[in-house]
């Protein structure tokens, strides 16, 4: 190489270039780029292109670029660019190998910045900049920033120049020659595979650097920066989630190589923190007349649905099979006797309201029945002494539990429990006196042989201002006065002592919103201890902020249980008494019902909730849509907002719950439940 900047400067690092190549479509681009690095390159230096796999190519890219670079073919048996840039390791005499994209132009400096960032021995690897040349000269209209990596360039969220990285971008990337050496290359595992938008080799080499080098270190360098060409077929919504696809199964194979907690590090902050971001800064843009913030918002939401689907489909797939959708039924259920032990479990983070849930149960006139308060509250000193003073019962327990999130608790009540029967109530609600003698009855009268679940009726406790009237005329909780069974698939022709077979909406059994309420329901035993207890991935207490209830709900009818709904049921709530306890309120059950649906994509029902997907927007929306039209005139317009904004965050809440839950091999049906400390209520007063 005998071209030489006049701005190049000692340094005792020679560079080796590489640059992989595998399609005529590029030959021009290949050309450019080839010129603009022998623009920097010192006498030392070397420029190396790796032809993946095609004899044409390679012969007139010698011909033309040979007195330049070495030309080579990949040596690797199989195709890809993992291989091809290994070839171009094994053949690199230079101290730091640099790695550009074959559609990508390095700027004026570049390889000087890589020189002087190699100069500190702690840095075994660095990234550039990698910014979008768009064919047509700007972005979609559509595209969110927040999403660059998907046309293999910067976005929004990364560490500033300087700043550590745990891995870089392929466009633009430079490692120690020996470093590479150490860590064996890149993976032929992973990497792109022609046009096949597969990724994660520099995630996995990043990785590997750290992992076998201790006080290494690799940086992101914006003086080494490229433009990286972004043609009009990437600037699709169909490539757009289709890299997402890819990227999360890549992701998948990734975690289950080196494990979640290093294979998904970035990806935690990234949902966590970067993405909400991005939707919420996207639709204020709305309000400044920019009207594709609603598009960038809702493909940010697609995009990281489609990912988590690509990794966790992926994933579940590996460890088990899909489960049936169409359940082939369960074995005939022991009858419930009249006289059966009640396990009555409720969760609390030390609210007033308790006292009055706890005196209402004490109050039961059906009297075999244990009360397990869980205290969920996560204080030092425990708030419930002080909130049940007085109360004594011998049937009162209660369980600490020091794990936030009202699923976990649940769950720890579930594990405290004796009842073949258990039933679950809130600490804002108060059960009517007879509650658990009419769900005892309606279990022993079972004629079905799969009645799994009852879910009652709910009502407002008071109507002292008009936000709570509004919250009961819209009938939130009430479902009605008509008592129904709930199949899935529903069985019409059923006929049962209890109730008439219902006739769900289009949304089941995905919702369930129709089939009940979690501050009053009540599960058999054996129910709970097939389908597993509360996802405690969801729920109050975690990111998504609710649809525990409903998913357990949900879970039960594809278990090939009976889910009856009993207007006799009567439990009463203390609704939200202002408007901004109830936007809260109504922007939670938004994040919870998508963030249900979030994990049925990605857990294999992908299509069903696409199918749904259009009249759900239309029953949420819409003023005469079966939901809307319960909705009393006065009731505030912003609460509907409030609950999309729900909707739009919920995959995002529902992921940053997901990655930010260390897993824990607990469940409420399991013996081994931890942090359980159950005293007698004696000890309450």
């Amino acid at each position: 190489m005998n071209a030489t900047s006049p701005e190049q400067v000692e340094n005792p690092y020679s560079l080796s270039v590489v640059v992989c190549v595998y399609t005529y479509k590029r030959y021009q681009s290949v050309v450019a780029l080839t010129h603009a690095i022998v623009a920097q390159v010192a006498p030392d230096d070397e420029l190396i292109l790796v032809v993946d796999h095609n004899e044409d190519l390679l012969s007139q890219l010698a011909d033309e670029l040979g007195d330049y670079a070495q030309v080579i073919a990949n040596s690797a048996p199989r195709q890809g660019l993992s291989g091809a840039r290994n070839c171009g390791v094994a053949h690199a005499r230079g101290d730091v190998v640099v790695f550009l994209d074959d559609d990508a132009l390095i700027g004026p400096g570049g390889l000087e910045s890589v020189r002087r960032a190699f100069i500190d021995p702690r840095i075994h690897a660095i990234g550039g900049e990698v910014r979008p040349d768009w064919e047509g000269g700007t972005s979609p209209s559509w595209f969110p920033a927040e999403f660059g990596w998907v046309v293999g360039c910067d976005y929004r969220g990364l560490p500033a120049s300087g700043m550590s990285i745990r891995n870089p971008i392929g466009a633009a990337m430079a490692v120690r020659k020996n470093t590479l050496d150490r860590i064996g290359g890149f993976s032929d595992s992973f990497g792109r595979v022609g046009a096949l938008p597969a990724g994660c080799e520099e995630t996995l080499m990043g990785i590997e650097i750290r992992t076998k080098i201790p006080n290494s270190d690799i940086v992101r360098i914006e003086g080494f920066s490229v433009e990286h060409a972004v043609p009009r077929s990437r600037q699709t919504r169909r490539y757009f989630l289709n890299r997402c696809l890819h990227e999360g199964r890549s992701k998948s194979s990734l975690s289950h190589q080196v494990g979640s907690s290093r294979g998904l590090e970035s990806e935690r902050t990234y949902v966590s923190r970067t993405l909400p971001r991005g939707v919420l800064t996207n639709l204020a843009a709305v309000s400044r007349g920019d009207l594709s913030g609603v598009d960038r918002a809702v493909m940010i939401v697609l995009g990281l649905i489609v990912t988590s689907w690509g990794m966790f489909g992926m994933r579940a797939a590996v460890t088990k099979a899909r489960p049936r959708v169409e359940s082939q039924g369960v074995r005939e259920l022991d009858p419930i006797s009249p006289d059966e032990l009640v396990t009555v479990v409720v969760a609390t983070v030390g609210r007033a309201s308790l006292r009055a849930t706890v005196e209402s149960l004490c109050a039961q006139t059906y009297r075999n029945i244990e009360i397990i308060v869980v205290d969920n509250s996560l204080l030092p000193e425990s708030p419930l002494p002080r909130i049940l003073s007085g109360i004594s019962d011998h049937r009162l327990k209660t369980v600490v539990e020091s794990v936030r999130g009202v699923s976990v608790a649940r769950n720890a009540g579930i594990a405290a429990s004796s009842g073949r029967l258990i039933a679950f109530t809130d600490d804002d609600a108060a059960a009517y006196e007879n509650w658990v003698q009419t769900l005892v009855d309606a279990f022993a009268k079972d004629d079905t042989g799969r009645l799994g679940a009852i879910t009652g009726r709910v009502t407002a406790a008071e109507l002292s201002t008009v936000e709570q009237q509004w919250f009961e005329d819209a009938q939130v909780f009430d479902k009605g006065l008509m008592p129904e069974v709930y199949t899935y698939p529903a069985e019409p022709e059923l006929v049962s002592a209890l109730g008439a077979s219902a006739d769900p909406s289009m949304f089941f059994p995905w919702t369930c919103g129709e089939v009940g309420n979690g501050n009053n329901m009540a599960f058999r035993r054996e129910a709970l201890m097939e389908i597993g207890g509360f996802d405690e991935e969801l729920g109050p207490g975690t990111p998504t902020r609710g649809g525990e209830d409903l998913d357990l709900i949900r879970r039960a009818l594809l278990a090939g249980f009976a889910v009856a709904y009993r207007p006799d049921v009567l439990v009463v709530h203390r609704h939200r008494s202002s408007l901004s306890e109830l936007r809260s309120q109504m922007y939670g059950y938004g994040v919870g019902m998508s963030s249900v649906l979030t994990k049925l994509v990605i857990t294999g029902y992908l299509s069903r909730i696409l199918a749904i997907v259009p009249a759900g927007f239309r029953f949420l929306v819409s003023a005469d849509s079966a939901r809307n039209e319960k909705k009393p005139d006065g009731m505030h317009r912003s609460l509907v907002l409030y609950e999309l904004a729900g909707y739009v965050n919920g995959p995002l809440m529902y992921l940053r719950s997901r990655f930010g839950r260390v897993r824990r091999q607990r469940s409420a049906v399991l013996p081994h439940v931890k942090s359980i400390h159950a005293t007698s209520s004696s000890e309450l007063t």
